[in-house]
Parts: C-alpha cells; structure tokens; sequence
C-alpha cells in the first residue's frame, strides 16, 4: 500500500489571516495527483488556522473553522474525502468534525501510525498559555496587515525548535519510539514543527510531513510493502 501524508496547511478564515498562500485550483491540481498515485491519503493535522480568533475558546475556534472552510469550499470537499487528524491549529475539529488525535493503518505485515506531534513538543507542554499568547499575538499582527511580521516571528520559532528538538535523540524521535514500542508501530508520522525530515531508529522510522502552508507542498510517501518513507518537499510556488 502507498499511502500519502500531509500536514499544516493553516488555511484560515481570510487569505490575510492565514499562511495558506496557495491558489485553489492549483493546489486541488496537485492534491488531485497526490490522491490519484496513492492509495490513502492522511491529512496530520493543521489543516486549518482556528486560532487567530480577537477571542479565544472554543465558540471562537469553532467559528473561525466553519469561516475557513466555507472561503475554500472545493478544496473542502476534497479534503473532506481524505483521512484526517486534529492538530493543536484546529483541535476544534475534534468537536466540530470528529477528527481524531490519532490514525492506525495496518498493511503488508506493517504498521503506520499518524499523529500530529503536538503532544510531544516541550514548549507546548511546559508553557501553553504562553505558546498560545504567541499564536494569538502573530494573529492580531496579520489583523493590523503585518502578515510579513508574522511568518518572520513564525520562521524565527520554526528554526529555532528544529534546532533544539528535530534531531534524532530529540524529544519528537523519543516519543515516536516509545509508540513504536507501545503500538508495535513501524513508522510514526507527525507534522507540528515544518521541517520535513526522516530519522531512522532502532524502533522503526519516524517521519515529518513538513508543511503545505507559505506556499510549499510537502508530500511524504510510506510503501508498506518495501518499508520505505520519501519526502518531497516542494518549494513555495
């Protein structure tokens, strides 16, 4: 089996509001070939920006998931078709969608487990009122029209986090194997952090899906059959 994963495309509620910074019909364009070559596709999470709301809780989260999604109402229903896990950006379709925090699939004699990867990122489990202050603060500059301030201060986070916990004696990678342990997992696919990448371990293989938002399109494949994981990761278009 080929299976495809995805993840963090924070399409919002506006296009200035948003990092999503992909024209519609030429994403579905591509997402239609990414369907059409494989036989799942797993969206991990991220998927929509539900936070960037002046107000904060669920009603708010809720709000802005259903405003995101009637903007892109094709890619919607496209992304409606594929399998799908909440991430931290829209843990509000957990409630609202029924998205899970986590998807199994067994085939060929092995095992895939999705998860987004927020659960295991340090500075979201030790300081989430702060994590959260920091996402409604890039919000409200994207509301005065400072999106460019906003993806610089998200970028700056990226880089920094990918240096202090993406490498493979990490926080992510230790977790994936304790899953793998636990789950009798393969590979453990997580999104969060934006930086594609794969680290080989003892307990099997943990893969990140990258990004799909500031116009990148990142694509991992999993080949159950010949356990294998690629990553192509485009640039922004």
């Amino acid at each position: 089996m080929r299976i495809a994963a995805l993840s963090d495309f924070h399409i919002g509620a506006r296009a200035g509001m948003d990092e999503f910074r992909h024209d519609e019909a030429a994403f579905l364009d591509k997402l239609a070939r990414v369907v059409a070559s494989h036989d799942r596709v797993v969206l991990v999470g991220d998927i929509w920006q539900t936070d960037h709301d002046l107000f904060t809780g669920p009603r708010a989260a809720a709000r802005q998931l259903h405003r995101a999604r009637s903007r892109l109402p094709r890619l919607t229903r496209a992304l409606d078709r594929l399998d799908y896990v909440h991430g931290n950006h829209d843990f509000i379709a957990r409630d609202e969608l029924g998205a899970p925090s986590e998807l199994q699939i067994d085939a060929d004699s092995c095992r895939v487990l999705f998860i987004h990867g927020h659960q295991h990122d340090p500075v979201f489990a030790r300081a989430y009122a702060a994590a959260r202050a920091a996402t409604w603060f890039t919000g409200r500059l994207r509301r005065a029209g400072l999106g460019p301030v906003a993806h610089y201060f998200e970028q700056q986070d990226v880089a920094i986090k990918h240096r202090r916990f993406g490498h493979a004696a990490g926080p992510y990678a230790a977790a994936a194997a304790a899953l793998m342990r636990e789950r009798g997992a393969d590979f453990v696919v997580m999104g969060h952090t934006h930086v594609a990448h794969a680290h080989h371990l003892s307990e099997g293989t943990v893969v990140n899906t990258g990004t799909c938002s500031a116009g990148r399109f990142t694509v991992v494949t999993i080949d159950t059959a010949a356990r294998t994981a690629t990553i192509v990761d485009g640039p922004p278009s």
